[in-house]
């Protein structure tokens, strides 16, 4: 009997070391998710800021080098040189205004980052005939869509959208 107690004592000892050990582990990760979300918000906020300037580098910035563009009604781009080629006739054919409808949530796994949105994106045509969006691009007057982006962090510490799709809900 005295030898279970002493088993039972030696798992409660160890339940409590790995538990503390885990605490720790989880307060270090919380606060790595602060710095990873301060990064992944300025990503955003200068993605943002690319978009409605039409800067194609602003934009082609925020990508990592193996991105895939999965767009609605479109055909798959993979590659951030080929998505800047994608980006060409958008921002030729129109100009971009976004409002946020919901919060941007982020849900971290490692050096993964998973980034769901709620967007309006208010286009203005500029009249170009020649120019015609790529196939899969924004083109309503208004159009309200549902973003999904995976984002991977970089081995300089920064992260850079891996994945970005949306679904059009108007």
């Amino acid at each position: 009997m005295k030898n279970f107690f002493n088993k039972c004592k030696i798992i409660l000892i160890l339940n409590v070391i790995f538990f503390s050990l885990g605490s720790f582990n989880v307060m270090a990760m919380h606060h790595e998710n602060d710095a990873d979300l301060t990064n992944i918000k300025k990503l955003y906020k200068d993605w943002d800021i690319a978009v409605e300037s039409s800067n194609i580098q602003g934009y082609i910035d925020s990508l990592d080098e193996n991105v895939t563009l999965i767009p609605p009604g479109g055909s798959v781009v993979k590659g951030r040189m080929n998505y800047k080629k994608f980006l060409g006739p958008v921002f030729d054919y129109a100009t971009y205004e976004i409002e946020e409808k919901s919060p941007r949530e982020f849900e971290f796994f490692g050096d993964v980052a998973i980034v769901r949105y709620h967007l309006v994106v208010y286009i203005t045509p500029l009249g170009n005939s020649d120019v015609t969006p790529s196939e899969g691009a924004l083109q309503d007057a208004v159009s309200d869509s549902v973003y999904f982006d995976i984002l991977r962090k970089q081995e300089n510490g920064s992260w850079k959208c891996l994945v970005h799709t949306w679904k059009q809900i108007n």
